[in-house]
């Protein structure tokens, strides 16, 4: 069976288990407010290290519902382009913190469809996919994983990978909810982010993909996890989403680092 060994723990979060459950815990502690009104479908979570991302990122895990059964995980490629999704079919997907079932029932149907490649290259060192793992093995009871890493920015390509997810999840009984991974401005001066971030926020809110891309393409934000956040969206909207909650929002300069460059980090929910 094929086992998806971790790449960053040690890194970007501890890779002892009882250290990492602890810093998880006191994110989410924090992180506890009012839930936004309606069904929440899916998040966007940051994917930096855990000192850095992780108080914002437990604001989106924070909403997930704790009897969700199925999570279908959409990261951004760091290492590599390619023109569509891979996803990982079958096996374990190991964190510190145990090992978690990537979902062969969603992954036989996925290999079927158009844009779906199984590239276990583009899984094995890739970060922004892994790190939310942990994370949701805090907030959910029991879960089985979908993992897919975009590799595309491509509007037209992200949209058929959201229609091809949602046909595989066409009579699915399970709860499930989709994670989209991100981050925003990498490296600016904090005023600049802040600037940046807010285009994309503003963009996200109208729940149209186009706006979204747009702004990036501009030069007006930025977001690493692009393809993902286009894909994401399309889906979110195909599973009965109607809005876009801002959760929250911060830089490396509010949570652990200097304010002469830093990243970007939103948590946001899509709202039934």
């Amino acid at each position: 069976m094929y086992r998806r060994k971790p790449a960053v723990a040690g890194s970007f979060y501890p890779s002892n288990a009882q250290r990492l459950g602890m810093m998880i815990d006191s994110y989410l502690t924090e992180a506890q407010g009012p839930s936004p009104k309606g069904e929440v479908v899916g998040v966007i979570s940051p994917h930096a290290g855990y000192v850095y991302s992780g108080p914002v990122a437990a604001h989106s895990f924070h909403r997930l519902a704790p009897d969700t059964e199925l999570v279908i995980a959409l990261a951004p490629s760091h290492r590599a382009r390619f023109n569509g999704a891979a996803i990982l079919p079958e096996g374990i997907f190991e964190t510190p913190l145990g090992d978690v079932t990537i979902d062969a029932e969603m992954g036989s149907r996925l290999k079927e469809r158009d844009y779906f490649g199984v590239i276990k290259e583009a899984h094995e060192l890739e970060h922004s996919l892994e790190v939310q793992v942990p994370f949701l093995q805090k907030v959910l009871k029991s879960f089985s994983l979908v993992p897919i890493i975009v590799g595309t920015v491509d509007l037209a390509i992200c949209r058929a990978i959201a229609e091809g997810i949602h046909a595989a999840l066409a009579g699915e009984t399970r709860k499930f909810a989709v994670v989209i991974s991100t981050d925003l401005s990498h490296y600016h001066s904090y005023n600049t982010a802040q600037t940046l971030d807010r285009q994309f926020s503003d963009a996200l809110k109208t729940f149209d993909e186009r706006k979204v891309q747009d702004v990036i393409s501009a030069g007006k934000a930025e977001a690493c996890g692009e393809g993902p956040v286009l894909a994401g969206m399309a889906l979110c909207r195909l599973l009965g989403a109607v809005k876009v909650d801002i959760l929250k929002y911060a830089n490396s300069g509010d949570t652990a680092g200097s304010k002469d460059q830093v990243v970007g980090y939103l948590a946001a929910a899509f709202v039934k």
